[in-house]
């Protein structure tokens, strides 16, 4: 998926690194070429809005239906979201990439592994317009679905 390698992934989440530098160690996962922490679940509190402050966007099972089609092409499989699971991105600046963090909580519920990558393709995001008129959402489904 990832064509960079860790110092370029280093280098552009470093504000990132740094903030978290006393809570997570980080780690190189060469068959994914993605940065990789591994931490005990209590330890969300601190990092999450650690995320929410660095990222614009956020996608979860629900949302993640919803996500650009660029990005989706981009993630593949990563983008197909678990219960818990979030992807946190922002759109391109400055003519760097899209940094990339993955949120993937343990099955046995204790442990939670980030993922930290990048990828090429740029996105636009596009708020989802949800209404509660049943007919509405079968057409914006409909129309979604043919986009």
């Amino acid at each position: 998926m990832s064509s960079y390698n860790e110092e370029q992934i280093r280098d552009s989440a470093q504000p990132i690194i740094d903030e978290l530098e006393d809570l997570l160690k980080w780690r190189w996962e060469d068959n994914k070429d993605m940065l990789l922490s591994e931490f005990a679940i209590g330890k969300s509190e601190a990092i999450l809005p650690v995320l929410d402050q660095h990222f614009t966007h956020q996608w979860d099972k629900n949302s993640s239906k919803y996500a650009p089609p660029n990005l989706k092409n981009e993630l593949k499989g990563l983008i197909k979201l678990s219960k818990d699971q979030q992807v946190f991105t922002t759109p391109p600046q400055n003519n760097k990439p899209t940094l990339v963090a993955l949120w993937w909580p343990w099955g046995h519920g204790s442990t939670v592994s980030l993922r930290l990558t990048m990828i090429s393709e740029p996105y636009e995001y596009i708020e989802p317009n949800f209404s509660k008129n049943p007919i509405v959402r079968l057409f914006q489904k409909a129309k979604r679905s043919v986009a």
